[in-house]
Order: structure tokens, then sequence, then C-alpha cells
């Protein structure tokens, strides 16, 4: 902070520099000084505010409050007017693109530059952030193998960490994890990764401890909220967990993933009314998913609607024949037949090979919450 104060204390003697004010906001915002930063875009002599140097900066004060259409509409004829565009440029309307989801448009910018060195990582990682959102999983690990030996070491070992997570390979997961959190122990994806992988071994109070850590730097973090939330629904605190779960959805309403597990939530709650709302919101998202049919089924079969669940079994099953909820399903249809040791047999093999929150789903419970909810006439 002293050069901040050396910097603000130059650029008030010399308010005409665009040099000493361009390095007084790069300090600023350097330090998530954001506020700040823009009071000095704010009360800057009018000759310096459409300066390129100057509104490229105030772009990115826009980007740092999270304002990304600002950012883009300052950005993009600043893009157009200029010669020779920095890279910086270049990422930051890329960035500003990316956050307003227009990944198409994102990508064609980025398509306009190479960058060389710490712009090269930089273009890398949203490239990379691009792909994963894209769900292109093996394209996104290839552009981060070009800049794994380069700057940024925690954060590219960190996205690759989580990009691996959802690709499968819990292995190389785990690895590229600890070696971004032993770079960085603040490092965002690799806390995600890290988190979740000891929620899916099972180590409850490790993945509270690490993921709590993330949200605590990074409130906003949708898949932070997603692993906690699940770890309380295997501690078996459902309304906390609903609580959670709400917020991850909140943060990134296009994940399926959330939308599914705020509905096993409402479930262990018996509402099935809102475990519905949410298999509709994973369903508008994907309509192909099998697991968000057998959804609908389990809760057709808890509702008593034999037609409807038979029909939405048949059409899980088809997409993924290895599915939970369609053999949920199926185990209450059982139950309604007078068959309760088939039922069981059904459950028995779910929690056999299932590891996850699901899994935990017992018989007994699945049965008693069929007595519960089911309309009686």
């Amino acid at each position: 902070m002293n050069r901040v104060s050396h910097l603000v204390a130059l650029a008030d003697h010399d308010p005409l520099n665009p040099v000493l004010l361009c390095d007084l906001l790069d300090e600023l915002l350097a330090h998530g000084l954001v506020d700040e930063a823009s009071a000095r875009l704010i009360g800057m002599p009018v000759a310096l505010r459409y300066s390129p140097g100057v509104r490229f900066r105030e772009a990115r004060c826009a980007v740092m409050r999270g304002d990304a259409s600002t950012a883009a509409a300052v950005l993009q004829p600043l893009v157009s007017s200029m010669e020779d565009v920095p890279a910086g440029v270049i990422h930051d309307l890329a960035y500003a693109q990316f956050a307003m989801d227009q990944y198409d448009e994102a990508w064609q910018t980025l398509a306009t530059t190479q960058g060389q060195g710490a712009d090269a990582v930089a273009l890398a990682l949203l490239k990379a952030r691009i792909l994963h959102r894209q769900r292109k999983l093996e394209a996104a690990l290839e552009v981060l193998a070009s800049v794994a030996a380069g700057q940024r070491k925690a954060e590219v070992r960190g996205l690759q960490a989580l990009l691996w997570l959802d690709a499968g390979d819990l292995v190389q997961a785990g690895a590229c994890a600890g070696e971004a959190l032993q770079l960085d122990p603040d490092q965002h994806e690799a806390g995600i990764a890290a988190g979740t992988l000891a929620l899916w071994s099972r180590n409850l109070d490790e993945s509270a401890t690490v993921l709590g850590h993330v949200v605590a730097l990074h409130p906003e973090s949708g898949r932070a909220w997603l692993g906690l939330g699940e770890g309380q629904m295997l501690r078996g605190a459902v309304p906390e967990a609903r609580a959670m779960l709400e917020r991850a959805s909140s943060q990134m309403p296009d994940h399926i993933g959330t939308w599914h597990a705020l509905a096993w939530c409402q479930l262990l709650e018996g509402d099935l009314a809102g475990a519905k709302r949410s298999f509709n919101k994973a369903f508008v998202l994907d309509r192909t998913f099998g697991e968000t049919h057998g959804g609908f089924a389990l809760v057709h079969a808890l509702r008593g609607e034999r037609e409807e669940a038979e029909a939405s079994i048949k059409r899980a099953m088809r997409l993924d024949p290895q599915g939970r909820s369609a053999r949920y399903a199926q185990s209450v249809l059982m139950l309604d037949d007078g068959r309760p040791d088939e039922a069981r047999a059904i459950v028995a093999g779910i929690l056999a090979r299932t590891p996850g929150v699901e899994g935990a789903v017992t018989a007994d419970f699945i049965f008693k919450l069929r007595d519960t909810v089911r309309p009686r006439g």
C-alpha cells in the first residue's frame, strides 16, 4: 500500500499525466480497491477521460464490480477503433462476454490475438473456462496443457483439477488440486475440487472445512455451496442443506446437478411439489438427461400416479439404464404390488454401487416417504 500512497501523491501533483494516472489505477485495482479507482475515474480531468488507456481501466473497474454489460459497452468500440489492440484489452472484452454467457462471441474475440508471456496464460485460462462452461472438457484440458509450465501455475493447476473432476478422473483431480493448494492455499477451483473429493470419500469434516474456506473467500461460489449442501444432506441436516442448495442454484441456475441435489433435499423433506419444480428446472436445461426423467418417475410413484410413473421410468431407463432415481421409482411400484422383498433388493443394489448423496437414501426412508405423502382416498 506504500506504493499506492506514493502514486496518489504523484498523480495529485501532476493530474494531467496519463501514465501516472494509469499506473495509479492499476495499483488500486491490483489491491481490489475498485471504489477508489472508480472515484479517480469520475474526478479526473476531462482531457484524459476518453483516452484509450483510461477507458480500458474504466472497463476493468466495471468487470471487477460484476457489471459485464458496461465493460463490454466500453471495450467494444475501443477494440474497433484501435489498430493494434493489446492482448489485455481483448482478454477483458472476451471476459465480459463470457460473464454474460455469450460464449461464442467471447471465443471469436479471443481468436483475434495470441498474446505472449503472462497474456498468453490469461488468454488460455479464459479459453479453458469457456470450454468448461460448454462441457468441452478434453479441449479445455488441451488448452491448459500449453501453458502448464508458465505463470499463474496455481490457477492453471486449480482449473485443471476442476476439469479432471468433472471428467471423472479423480486421481488427476486430486493431484492437481494438491499441487495448486500447495502453491496457493486460497486457490478457488482447487478448493472446490479438493472439498468435493473429500465429500465423495465421505470425509465430511474435511470437506466442510475446505469448502467453508472457499465460500468465505468467494461467497458467490455455487460449486462450493453445492458441496456444502450435499455434505449437510449426508449428515442428515436437511433444512441446513436446503438453504445451501437453494443458494447454489441461485448462483448457477444452469447447472443440472445442483437442481438434482436440491430436488433430493426437497424429497427428504417430503416436499414433492418442490422436488417436481427442481426437476423441471433441470429438464429445461437438458430434456434428454435420464436421471431427470427418473426424478419425475419417483415423484409420480410416491404420489401413487402409476401410469405417469411407468411412462417416466421407461424414458429414464432408455436414456440411462443405470439411473438411480428410476430404480427408486420401480421399488415404490413394487411395494404397491405387494412385492416388498424385490423392492428392497432394488434399493440394496443402488446402495451397493452409489457413493453419492442419493445412495444414502434407504428403502425404509423411501417406503416411509411413500406412506407419508401418498394421497389418501
